[in-house]
């Protein structure tokens, strides 16, 4: 009982030292909501008139002669109002949401959109912008314009920013006052195709992982969509149809691979429910796909299943990123500040909205999306440095554990490792040559230890430069060294190269105090009629080592 109080206990006093955090988010949040809708402007703060268009949204009547509505709209509407002579010569333009279209002078068709014809995915444009010119001659007749939703139980269709005048000038003024959003979009579709050509090459240099390709794809057709959505390529280009195919597809890629992008990246999102909602959201798709190819429903009649799966997936986002702040704020901080930005920057869109300004441009949650990814790609560089500090840390170790210290050659480990390695081994060739340093006892006493360390680095070298091309260099006690090769007929070669060493080991000097540096050798070779095992070649190695040293001995004295 007193370990379940005491474990209630900890868990109670860890949310309460975690609440100032969360409280600190939400009082942040609840400010800038306030904020904004205070700041908020009550109009859109767009020209209605101007020297050379003006708005053409009021003076229309229905079929009842009575004023007509422009938003709502279902069925089939039709609009009218009679020309006057400042309207002659002029270009009529407004934009069309979810209709065909088609507009009549005294009842002559002067334009319909092309979607009266076949065309991929869809039963209308989806949204589009109308300009036709008013003929010079059109004083006093009737202009009408019929609006077709062709989707039951629907009032989306709408007409919005009528205006009547210069074209060019109408266009101009469209285009920048979308110019920033698109450039938004813009930035974002290439930070995401700037992520997907560099995955190969800092994945080779093991810098990123796969999630940096999951959030390159999703940048890219995040931004994809949010450019072909944001009616700037329309103004310029037309052929409204096309941009919106390409925004809803995008829309619906975005989703699987960001998901994968979370549940890789942080552990905080669940890999089982992310895979969940990606199988659930390419099932929807898939059949939205399917029913639109066989003309069953369009973009727009699938729209709701993919707004579903779209609120479905960010609530679960939600969740996870509250929860993850709670637990370790810390920890995620420049993920948990992308989202809140995110979800600030998509509430601002909201009311501003809600406030009557009608920004169509989501401008703020565009700019939210661009900070996002940037915070994301600012996590991830966080995560690979924490990673590679920890990586070089366990490199460190590592060699510590498998080096020597003074010489950064192989240390007694490895070389304990390598003759367990070899005993196992069917290799029939294999030569051991055993080193022993002398006078080491005698420089230590002299000429001080400073002075021994210098003589046995000095062995070290030489000897990595004389054999380390031939095998594996070894330093198993204080004046102890070993060679290990498994090449085949490497005696001769070996032979030549120790020679080679003892000649180039020089010798150690402090002051008038010269000693040679030195070393007993022995070897032993196993071959392809030797029946020996590794310690009967060790034991022949070390015999010879100190059959030499006594040599060495005899002749100096």
């Amino acid at each position: 009982m007193k370990g379940i109080f005491m474990e209630k206990s900890l868990k109670k006093d860890i949310i309460i030292n975690r609440l100032p955090v969360v409280i600190y988010f939400i009082l942040i949040f609840a400010a800038l909501m306030v904020i904004i809708s205070a700041v908020a402007p009550m109009s859109n703060h767009e020209p209605k008139t101007t020297d050379t268009y003006s708005d053409f949204s009021t003076g229309w009547l229905n079929c009842e002669e009575s004023e007509a509505s422009l938003n709502h709209l279902s069925g089939t509407t039709v609009i009218h109002r009679t020309i006057t002579a400042a309207d002659c010569n002029k270009t009529l333009f407004f934009f069309a949401k979810t209709s065909n279209i088609k507009v009549f002078i005294d009842g002559v068709c002067q334009y319909r959109n092309n979607h009266f014809c076949s065309q991929f995915f869809g039963k209308t444009p989806g949204a589009l912008f109308v300009n036709v010119l008013i003929p010079a001659e059109s004083d006093g007749k009737l202009l009408e314009i019929e609006i077709e939703n062709p989707y039951k139980d629907d009032d989306s269709a709408k007409l919005d920013e009528m205006y009547i005048g210069d074209i060019s000038d109408i266009i101009q003024f469209q285009l920048q006052k979308r110019f920033n959003s698109f450039c938004i979009s813009f930035i974002i579709m290439v930070l995401g195709v700037v992520m997907l050509l560099l995955f190969i090459p800092l994945t080779r240099q093991k810098i990123v992982g796969i999630e940096f390709l999951n959030l390159g794809f999703t940048a890219f057709v995040a931004g994809l969509f949010l450019t072909t959505d944001g009616r700037y390529l329309q103004l310029v280009f037309g052929d409204a149809h096309i941009y919106h195919v390409i925004a809803e597809t995008a829309m619906r890629l975005a989703i699987p691979p960001f998901l994968i992008f979370l549940s890789q990246m942080y552990d905080i999102y669940s890999k089982r429910i992310s895979t969940i909602l990606c199988v659930i959201g390419e099932i929807a798709f898939a059949g939205c796909f399917i029913g639109e190819i066989t003309e069953i429903m369009d973009y727009h009649e699938t729209l709701f299943l993919v707004h579903v799966v779209f609120a479905i997936s960010m609530l679960f986002i939600l969740v996870s990123t509250i929860k993850g702040i709670v637990k370790a704020p810390k920890e995620n901080i420049y993920h948990n500040i992308g989202c809140t930005v995110l979800s600030f920057m998509a509430m601002t869109d909201i009311i501003i909205l809600w406030r009557g300004t009608g920004r169509e441009t989501s401008y703020f949650i565009r700019l939210g999306i661009l900070i996002f990814f940037f915070m994301e790609i600012v996590q991830i560089i966080k995560k690979f440095l924490a990673s590679y500090q920890r990586n070089i840390k366990n490199e460190l170790l590592s060699r510590l554990a498998y080096h020597d210290g003074l010489t950064d050659l192989l240390n007694r480990t490895s070389y304990m490792e390598k003759v367990k390695e070899l005993e196992d081994d069917e290799n029939p060739y294999m030569l051991i040559a055993i080193y022993d340093v002398n006078n080491l006892k005698k420089v230590n006493d002299t000429m001080g230890h400073q002075k021994g360390d210098e003589m046995i680095k000095r062995v070290a070298d030489v000897m990595s430069a004389s054999l380390g091309k031939y095998g594996q260099c070894y330093r198993v006690g204080g004046d102890e060294f070993v060679f290990i090769s498994t090449k085949p007929d490497i005696e001769t070669v070996f032979m030549n190269a120790s020679k080679k060493m003892m000649d180039n080991l020089g010798c150690i000097t402090d002051g008038n105090n010269i000693v040679p540096i030195t070393a007993a050798m022995g070897y032993a070779v196993k071959n392809d009629n030797s029946t020996k095992d590794i310690n009967e070649i060790i034991r022949e190695a070390d015999s010879r080592m100190y059959e030499k040293k006594r040599s060495m001995k005899h002749r100096k004295a």
